[in-house]
């Protein structure tokens, strides 16, 4: 009878880790479809995903905080790419996103331009003399950036405001890999990371890109709440939260999906609402997913300036970005500043021993969880390491997220949960 009793724990707790794995797959497939447009800025990408989540929000039994509504709305400037973003070579018209990026705060450009090499160290007075000589012909740049360790910040000096795209278009030259991002300023011409074995070569070059500068762009935070089981403790929450914006589209047919980054936090945030909503938590839980984080922690700042449940009554909060791997275990930032809440995490961990590692960081103002921790909320944003590393690309689709530890994740962040 014992043995009969064990075989159905174990069958009965292998359907319900199926169940959310497989419900979180369905999820991240909804959300990082091309349908979504990449949860961005072009076609209302970002609305039709909060629209979504908001009609999961109500499905799963969370309330609206007040009057009704899932969603509270703000609004912030930011570039856009809703039209061609072409690059051609002769015939050769090179593929968005993969052979070539653009800037995100890159201006517009058309026609047929003449190639210049340029140095980082001389391309300032480079373009001096050209602005002097040039009698009307048109001049594209090209840089290739010193080769050493501080590559990566070179290139993110020139994608801020720089002399050479206010004047030209500028080719930046990168044999490694292309990020993405948002922007919300607008340069007068584009800046365009590409490989240099496209411009061997070539001494001229046909640009079809076309930015739109938004002002004002309304979007939102979607949120909502499952009351706690007992009606003293409906006034403390815990905090689930979650980005939903991805960076959208750059032009036509660039689509940046987001699967991992972050449909796969969404999923785990709605995953867990599910859960609590049919086991009803010790204090209330309150989720957010938050608009704005890929153009720099704007809704959560939002929330924060003007929270609509109170900080105050936020016990901790708990923000889930990267979700869809974790070979290689979890990184949790804050762990430093919160060491009691960090123990307990790890003893629930080996206890169950679910996750391979749980590794501690410090604070970092690298999402959401950052203005609330400023503001006095602890909090931990929990991220998963090793497997695909597909980020801020075209390339990070559901079809290439292996969700490898999700179902552990989930029973550690509910125990967690249990523990307060």
């Amino acid at each position: 009878m014992k043995n009969i009793l064990l075989l159905l724990t174990v069958l009965l707790i292998g359907i319900t880790s199926f169940s959310q794995k497989e419900l979180a797959k369905s999820l991240i497939d909804t959300l990082a479809s091309d349908e979504f447009y990449g949860r961005g800025y072009v076609n209302n990408g970002d609305k039709i995903a909060a629209e979504f989540i908001a009609k999961k929000f109500k499905e799963y039994g969370a309330l609206p905080i007040k009057g009704g509504s899932y969603f509270q709305e703000y609004a912030y400037p930011v570039n856009t790419f809703p039209k061609k973003v072409e690059i051609t070579f002769g015939d050769n018209t090179l593929t968005t996103g993969q052979d070539f990026i653009i800037s995100p705060n890159s201006g517009s450009a058309e026609g047929v331009f003449s190639l210049k090499q340029v140095t980082y160290e001389n391309y300032q007075d480079e373009i001096a003399r050209d602005d002097l000589q040039n009698d009307g012909n048109k001049i594209a740049y090209v840089i290739d950036l010193p080769k050493s360790s501080n590559r990566d910040e070179y290139i993110s000096q020139l994608k801020c405001k720089t002399i050479i795209a206010e004047v030209a278009p500028l080719f930046v030259l990168n044999e490694g890999k292309f990020t993405w991002s948002v922007a919300q300023e607008s340069l007068n011409f584009p800046i365009i990371e590409i490989h240099p074995k496209h411009l061997r070569g070539k001494s001229e070059v046909t640009i079809n890109i076309e930015n739109k500068f938004i002002e004002r762009y309304n979007t939102q935070n979607v949120l909502g709440y499952i009351p706690s089981k007992r009606k003293c403790r409906r006034d403390k929450f815990f905090v689930f939260t979650a980005h939903y914006d991805h960076l959208g589209m750059m032009g036509q047919t660039a689509t940046f999906n987001g699967a991992n980054d972050n449909a796969s936090g969404v999923a785990m945030m709605l995953t867990l609402m599910k859960y609590f909503s049919e086991h009803k938590p010790k204090y209330s839980v309150l989720f957010i997913g938050f608009g704005g984080e890929e153009a720099g922690l704007i809704g959560s700042q939002y929330y924060v300036k003007y929270p609509v449940v109170p900080l105050e009554k936020m016990k901790f909060l708990l923000n889930v970005d990267l979700m869809g791997t974790g070979s290689e275990g979890i990184q949790v930032v804050n762990s430093t500043e919160h060491p009691k809440e960090f123990e307990t995490l790890k003893k629930i961990n080996q206890k169950e021993n679910l996750i391979k590692a749980i590794k501690p960081r410090g604070k970092a103002a690298n999402s959401d969880h950052y203005w609330f921790e400023e503001a006095g909320v602890p909090s931990f944003f929990m991220y998963t390491l090793g497997g695909v590393t597909y980020y801020h690309d075209v390339l990070d689709r559901p079809e290439t997220l292996p969700l490898t530890e999700f179902d552990d994740l989930h029973k550690l962040i509910v125990e967690f949960v249990n523990s307060f």
